[in-house]
């Protein structure tokens, strides 16, 4: 705690201030966490690993949080059928793969698109997100899928040799004629073993040609460098280079750009591809497009299988039918442990289709990049399937020598069929290791290099048959003898004989009816010196039965449009089973199942905004045949949470229904839950203890409703009635609405700018029956006032609205039930609770602030609980026990209208509290100076410290902050750190964040600080310049000063009278503990221009309508020192 470290008291008033809260911080993991913006506007936050934390959703939206494939998806209801019907392309929704692509907020602020051409089609700003989704949702034409521009990632002495490229060479083919399309991050165009190589370039990125990253060039050295020591494979071979690769990620518009040129413009034969995004069933666009051109062009894309290590894990566009994937073998001839390892997921493809050398490759080395694989100046040492992948690559351009007017399709089998055969499943290495050698020379050869015969459904009643064709260049007829290691459930031939210069077809016939499984292996065919290999799949379906779930409404009627998600407990995959007019089927594997979901009885003109109920549903079915599941939301029993006073009430719900296996992979069902709107829970089937049901909640008083009529409530962003009772004429939009409430009828509309038209037509207020978008946190130009549209079904003549400018007593409350979804009222009693007495101040006029409470569960952040206050503001707040951490913002974030946007605060550590206990907390209190401590929990906010690493010395500050909280998103102003050593400048930064160059050394530093802001009345001028020593690494002994003052809520004091004040100062967190030799504190009434001393009171001075500003200067018993000032600290009244 703050109070452990040792302080020096300037001038003590005791009394003056309360104790500090009794609240401790719990121990805290830090965790980094980011948030991803849906192209739904939705919002999810993730960890640092991609792993979900929360969802924060519109309004009233449901969502399905499902784990496929080991990815996290979240899909909010209005999408699932969109999604399912593969009509928007479901990576929007899939959050490890955004997380991956870098597209959180913090780096990107758009959602970029493709079209159907998968050509770049622009981008979706995130701010405008939820406006956009509901208009295309609600549009009447028939839209084009909606494409994500995703991102692919970038995934020679022995290993040339190694492929049988020397055989090849000797033989007289080493790819001269052919052109090879390397698809990279450009190449070094001063690198020596590519002089001369490279025939034409192109850059599809903004990076430029030359490389600056060193893939690009290591890849096309290995295809076809010219060195004397390190030769590629297709040493003759001329090079088209494509950078379609800024960094380590590539856009796959610049992917699919690049592949158009290749395979178009410059007619390659070959396609290097060292590139690769998630995993894939071949239907991603990068897929799709391979598959395109080599139809259309007969282009053969050689493409890295991935290196993700692990099973069903082949990357697209490597995963598409046509493209030879590559996996990546070591030297010594074993599988590289991070090589992607097949079958395909979805359908059980044979993938990959050969593996060749990526582990420990010397190759060229781009000028000032890879530094820590440097060989030498010129050559590097990378491991990947990047490098195995331009092996196969020049070797294919070896065999297109060989064979002039061979397309893909055949030189793909050539090579696949001629390659050694080696120990591994053909899901790891395909059919074996490359041998370029057998390729250029065999005379057999086999029609396709792979047979899958894929997913084989269950109920199983036939054979199947594939067929491979050999062919025989020689003049002899040949006999084959055929062995296989596929299993019993496969039938082939012992032998066939292929006439010379003829072929023979070979039927490989599967029995699915012998056993289920999968079943991956080599069909081998040899004869002396002939060697051909065909890899071989199958996945036969374990049994399965059909899961049927009904669904009634609490109208006794069918559920037209829901879902639900159907979790595995063995497998611990899921998906999401859509019901349409009340039905709902799937096909299941024999297992025990969690069926989660909610049903929504909504209103005539549609939402899940505000239905006119909730059901939420839970429950476990055993699929040992087929099982039927009839869910009729009748037979719920309400959940309702009963608030201490008769006039509070839940203002909302945030809940999640799910089955959290891991942290961060969670299948259920989240929502958000108008408080208006009955809630009640249906449980069905055998128990379900791994269940949990969080829910989040928000109460109190109303802070507008109609006496003893229907439940009304503000918009999120609207403007607020005057405090009091309004008796208003009601009228219809489009009627006559000056002076009077209008009743407005949408679903979709804006409501800023339904409210801006109602107030032009001379409307007091808007009452909005139906649903609301989401909305932005500004002001509309009136009130709109919502209510469900079922209780307005007739146009009231007259209503009476009573508001109050805030609501004095607010309840946040987290939940959790384990095993079954709750039953009946819980009620909540005050002795069940913390009670906070909290001040929320301002800089002197009146405003609002957004607090965001978010309870800490297992070290992260919960779901966000927010509430909007009229401020300054002093109320009771009530929590349940456990702790909880608290970030807000001061003003509305878009800065509009008379609340404008002016600071952020988020704490420096949670708060622990214990039910019966009574606590105080204080918000945005002056003096609002800089700050040095960070918070674990959300380490996007300023702050941090200031610490040596080496010759470096970090600094993160947050100019503006408080004593137990330090700025959150910066909401203005500016400023400057300069770092001196002896007097000597060593270099400037931004006040929030730097790191200079300073090697470690005896003498004296100083770090200066120069910071002010427009957006605030006060603190509008800082500066604090820290003197110390800083040799050592770890926190530096920089001295913080903390200031405790008695001013009201908004930040003043009485004009003519002394203040009694305390002034405080200690070292930074982590810096260790000394003696304070002197402090001293001044005032000043001129805004710094004359100064007088402070002893133990802030002498009276100014005027009303003036203010004060501070200066602190102290030390240390080691010689630090700090001297920091303060203009306008706070207001006169």
């Amino acid at each position: 705690m703050r109070l452990a470290r040792c302080s020096v008291i300037a001038a003590l008033a005791a009394g003056l201030l309360s104790p500090a809260a009794t609240a401790q911080a719990e121990p805290l993991r830090a965790q980094q966490t980011s948030t991803i913006t849906l192209i739904s506007g939705d919002k999810v936050v993730v960890n640092e690993r991609g792993e979900l934390v929360r969802v924060e959703g519109r309004p009233g939206m449901q969502f399905a949080q499902y784990v496929q494939n080991d990815h996290q998806y979240v899909v909010p209801a209005d999408a699932v059928d969109a999604v399912g019907q593969d009509r928007v392309d479901k990576r929007f929704f899939d959050v490890t793969s955004l997380h991956g692509y870098g597209y959180t907020d913090d780096k990107i602020d758009r959602i970029p698109l493709l079209n159907n051409g998968f050509r770049a089609a622009g981008a979706v700003q995130k701010k405008d997100a939820a406006q956009q989704w509901t208009a295309r949702r609600t549009s009447t034409s028939r839209a084009e899928k909606l494409w994500l521009d995703g991102k692919s990632k970038l995934s020679l002495t022995e290993s040339v040799p190694m492929v049988g490229a020397p055989g090849a060479w000797q033989a007289g083919f080493d790819g001269t004629g052919v052109t090879v399309a390397v698809l990279d991050t450009g190449y070094d165009q001063k690198h020596p073993e590519l002089a001369g190589v490279v025939s034409v370039s192109k850059d599809f990125t903004p990076a430029g040609i030359q490389d600056n990253v060193g893939h690009g060039t290591h890849v096309a050295a290995t295809v076809a460098g010219r060195g004397s020591q390190y030769v590629g494979v297709a040493k003759g071979a001329s090079l088209a280079v494509g950078r379609v690769c800024e960094a380590e990620y590539c856009f796959d518009s610049a992917v699919i750009a690049g592949m158009e040129w290749a395979a178009r413009d410059v007619k390659a034969e070959v396609v290097n591809m060292s590139l690769g995004g998630d995993q894939s069933d071949g239907t991603d666009p990068l897929s799709l497009k391979v598959n395109e051109l080599t139809a259309e062009t007969g282009a053969l894309f050689v493409i890295a299988a991935g290196n993700y290590g692990t099973r069903r894990q082949v990357s697209g566009p490597a995963a598409a039918d046509a493209a030879l994937a590559v996996a990546n073998m070591t030297k010594q001839g074993a599988l590289q442990e991070w090589s992607s390892r097949g079958p395909r997921i979805n359908d059980y493809a044979v993938k990959p289709d050969i593996a060749a050398p990526g582990t420990d490759i010397v190759a060229a080395r781009a000028e000032n990049t890879l530094w820590d694989h440097a060989v030498d100046d010129l050559h590097a040492k990378l491991t990947g399937t990047s490098m195995a992948t331009p092996h196969v690559a020049g070797a294919a351009a070896v065999l297109a020598q060989r064979n002039p007017t061979w397309k893909a399709a055949e030189l793909k089998a050539a090579l696949m069929a001629t390659a050694k055969p080696v120990a591994d499943s053909p899901t790891s290495v395909g059919t074996g290791l490359l041998d370029v050698e057998r390729a250029v020379k065999q005379q057999v050869r086999a029609s396709v290099g792979s047979l899958s015969f894929g997913l084989l459904q269950w109920p199983h009643t036939k054979t199947f048959t594939k067929t491979i064709t050999y062919s025989n260049a020689g003049t002899e007829p040949l006999t084959l003898a055929l062995q296989h290691n596929l299993g019993a459930d496969f039938a082939v031939p012992a032998s066939v004989t292929v006439p010379a210069q003829g072929s023979a077809a070979v039927d490989v016939v599967l029995d699915p009816r012998k056993g289920n499984g999968t079943f991956f292996g080599h069909l081998k065919a040899s004869a002396e010196g002939v060697s051909v290999t065909t890899a071989v799949g199958a996945y036969v379906q374990e049994e399965r039965h059909e899961l049927k779930v009904s669904m009634t409404g609490r109208d006794g009627k069918p559920v037209p449009s829901e879902f639900v998600v159907v979790v595995n407990m063995s497998t611990q995959e899921a998906s999401v089973l859509s019901i349409v007019d009340g039905v709902g089927t799937s096909r299941l594997p024999v297992a025990d199942y969690a069926v989660i979901g909610r049903i929504d009885e909504l209103t005539p003109n549609y939402a899940w905004f505000t239905p006119v109920s909730a059901t939420e549903v839970a429950g476990r079915v055993s699929l040992n045949a087929d099982v039927s599941v009839a869910l009729d939301a009748r037979q719920g029993k309400q959940i309702s949470v009963e608030l201490p006073e008769r006039d509070s009430v839940v203002w909302y719900r945030d809940a999640t229904l799910a089955v959290p296996f891991k942290p961060g992979k969670i299948s259920g069902v989240a929502s958000i839950v108008d408080g208006r709107v009955p809630l009640y829970g249906l449980s069905f089937g055998a128990p379900l203890p791994e269940l949990t049901y969080d829910s989040g909640l928000k109460g109190g008083q109303p802070l507008v409703s109609v006496p003893g009529g229907f439940p009304v409530r503000y918009y999120e962003g609207s403007k607020y009635l005057p405090p009091g009772e309004h008796k208003l004429d009601v009228a219809e939009r489009g009627a006559d609405v000056r002076g009077k409430l209008a009743l407005v009828r949408q679903a979709g509309e804006d409501p800023y700018a339904v409210a801006q038209e109602m107030k032009d037509a001379g409307a007091v207020a808007v009452l909005w029956a139906g649903p609301v978008p989401f909305g932005y946190d500004q002001q509309t130009a009136i009130p709109v006032i919502t209510v469900a549209e079922h209780h307005v079904t007739t146009t009231p003549a007259k209503l009476t609205l009573r508001a109050i400018a805030g609501s004095p007593v607010s309840y946040t409350l987290f939940l959790r039930d384990k095993g079954a979804l709750p039953a009946g009222t819980r009620k909540i009693r005050h002795s069940d609770l913390a009670e906070v007495k909290a001040r929320y101040h301002t800089s002197g006029a009146d405003g609002s602030v957004l607090e965001r409470n978010s309870p800490v569960v297992n070290g992260t952040l919960g779901d966000v609980l927010d509430e909007r206050i009229s401020a300054p503001a002093q109320r009771t707040e009530y929590f349940t026990p456990g702790t909880w951490y608290q970030e807000g913002f001061d003003g509305r974030s878009s800065g509009a209208g008379d609340d404008p946007d002016t600071t952020s605060w988020a704490d420096l550590a949670p708060m622990t509290y214990q039910a019966g206990r009574k606590y105080e907390r204080t918000n945005l209190r002056a003096v609002t100076s800089p700050r040095l401590g960070g918070s674990p929990l959300v380490t996007w906010a300023d702050g941090g410290g200031v610490e040596r690493s080496g010759d470096l010395i970090n600094s993160r500050i947050s100019p503006f902050g408080g004593s137990t909280w330090v700025e959150n998103w910066h909401r203005g102003g500016w400023g400057t750190l300069e770092l001196q050593h002896n007097g000597v400048a060593q270099g400037w930064s931004d006040v929030r964040q730097g790191s200079f160059h300073a090697p470690a050394r005896d003498g004296r530093y100083k770090l200066l600080l120069d910071a002010s802001r427009e957006t605030l009345a006060l603190s509008t001028s800082v500066k604090t310049t820290w003197e110390f020593s800083g040799a050592a690494d770890g926190k530096l002994p920089l001295l913080e000063v903390d200031y405790s003052l008695p001013v009201d809520l908004r930040n003043s004091w009485k004009a003519g009278a002394p203040m009694p004040a305390k002034f405080t100062a200690s070292r930074q967190a982590g810096a260790g503990n000394a003696s304070l030799r002197s402090l001293q504190a001044y005032a000043s009434f001129d805004d710094g221009v004359t100064w007088v001393p402070v002893k133990s009171l802030v002498p009276a001075g100014g005027a009303a309508g003036g203010f004060v500003s501070l200066r602190v200067v102290a030390s240390d018993t080691d010689g630090n020192t700090v001297d920091q000032t303060v203009l306008r600290a706070y207001r006169l009244r």
